[in-house]
Parts: structure tokens; C-alpha cells; sequence
């Protein structure tokens, strides 16, 4: 009779304390172009052009919706750009329907931001 022994080493590593997420303002909604000529492009380049410093140097998050609110990743549409450095891009050859849906974008950024943006967590008034 033969006897098998099996080991099993677990280790740990204690890194500390996790960082809190930081508290995200969102921008005012966005859009600039419409989904005639080759696609609908919500691009950070054209609208920091257009809507100069309403938008943050780094964006943390950007979400994209319809005009009448739907969110973007819920369509099924193909996006050739939907990230915080590009910004948003729709190619109409891209789609089985022939044509993008009309996009508009806002960006999270890092609170307190300056410009009238709308925070995630509300104030409460003071006494």
C-alpha cells in the first residue's frame, strides 16, 4: 500500500488600506454632431474646442445615451471610440442599420469641479 501526501501552501499579503473612490461631478450633457456624412463623433478634441474648459483634463468615466436617454451600451450599436480619452465615436458603415442613432455624451470628472457640474452625492443644508 502506498500513501500519497499532497501540500497546499496558502499565503497572503497584506497591502493596506484601500484608496476611497474618488467622488465623481458629471458635466453637462453634450452634443455637437448628428449622425449625418459618415457617423455621429462626440469627440473629446471637438468638444473641448467647441465647450472650452467645461470639461476636466483627465475624465474618470464617460457615458453615453440617445438624445431621448437611452443608454448607448444598451442599443447595439457598434462604437468605434467609447473610452475617457477618445471620447465617442459611431461609424454608420458600422451598423446593421445603415445609420447611427444621434448620441450626446457627459463625462465624470474628479469632484469638486468648478463648472456647474451635477455631484453624485447630494449636500445637505446646514442649520
Amino acid at each position: 500500500m502506498m500513501l500519497l501526501t499532497f501540500c497546499v501552501i496558502l499565503t497572503a499579503t497584506y497591502v493596506g488600506a484601500l484608496a476611497p473612490l474618488p467622488k465623481v461631478c458629471y458635466t453637462q450633457w453634450f452634443d455637437r454632431d448628428n449622425p449625418s456624412g459618415v457617423g455621429d463623433y462626440e469627440t473629446l478634441v471637438h468638444l473641448r474646442a467647441e465647450y472650452p474648459q467645461k470639461i476636466c483634463n483627465k475624465p474618470l468615466t464617460i457615458q453615453a445615451a440617445t438624445l431621448t436617454g437611452v443608454p448607448a451600451e444598451s442599443i447595439g450599436q457598434v462604437f468605434q471610440a467609447y473610452d475617457t480619452i477618445t471620447g465617442f465615436g459611431c461609424a454608420n458603415s458600422e451598423q446593421n442599420e445603415g445609420c447611427c442613432l444621434d448620441y450626446k455624451v457627459r463625462f465624470g470628472c474628479p469632484c469638486p469641479w468648478p463648472q456647474n457640474l451635477i455631484q453624485t452625492q447630494t449636500k445637505m443644508p446646514l442649520p
